[in-house]
């Protein structure tokens, strides 16, 4: 029997972790890895720090399960309850970003298409302890 180097051993965990470890953790709101997503059409509220990670965040915009008419719409609120940044479209093709700080407290999202975070590590940055 031949024992192999755990060197080689690691450096292939590694690779078949980073080209499996995208798509594990993109289903997950909270992947401890980032890929992070909010659902489409979700009508929510979420704490900074416990409901969603600081970082960048892209819709398409509306949600193509919105009623006719309504409006992809959201906000960020930071530490003194005041709106630091909004947006809203009516179209399904519309990119929308939003950069949540770690002092923000809030972000809510209506009637958007999903919310993603960029990449395996895009949301480690400040990330929650």
């Amino acid at each position: 029997m031949r024992i192999l180097n755990p060197v080689v051993i690691a450096a292939a965990t590694i690779a078949a972790t980073a080209m499996l470890a995208p798509a594990a953790f993109a289903a997950s709101p909270m992947g401890s890895l980032g890929g992070e997503a909010i659902p489409s059409n979700a009508d929510e509220t979420l704490a900074v720090g416990s409901g969603i990670r600081p970082g960048t965040y892209t819709t398409t915009g509306l949600a193509e399960e919105a009623d006719p008419g309504t409006f992809c719409r959201w906000r960020v609120i930071d530490a003194n309850n005041a709106i630091r940044d909004q947006g809203q479209t009516d179209s399904e093709q519309d990119q929308q970003t939003v950069t949540i700080r770690p002092t923000d407290t809030f972000f809510e999202t209506f009637r958007c298409a999903a919310w993603t975070s960029p990449g395996l590590f895009g949301s480690l940055g400040g990330g929650m302890n």
